[in-house]
């Protein structure tokens, strides 16, 4: 298959995406869900979906690169994921 880069790029960060949602959602302390998703499960697709966003991201750019491309954004949303979560709780309580 021959996509262009940017369609590789937007692949990787959709997979990193989900996968750092799946890893936030078998947190114990997550607020997002009224029960937390199976922790085994939740990290074994939270982690293959990192991976499969540095394979994604490999093919547009160097591997070097795309490692680290995907720690920053792994890191960005593991900060913005709970912040959205204590956000949600917020204006639920909001009378």
């Amino acid at each position: 298959m021959n996509l262009s880069p940017a369609a590789y790029q937007f692949a990787a960060c959709v997979a990193i995406a989900s996968g750092a949602a799946s890893l936030y959602l078998g947190a114990p302390n997550q607020r997002w869900l009224a029960r937390r998703l199976p922790a085994r499960a939740s990290r074994a697709a939270g982690v293959a979906l990192q991976l499969l966003g540095v394979v994604l991201w490999s093919e547009a750019v160097q591997l070097s690169t795309a490692i680290f491309a995907t720690l920053v954004l792994t890191m960005l949303l593991l900060i913005v994921l709970p912040c959205l979560g204590v956000l949600r709780t917020i204006l639920g309580n909001a009378p």
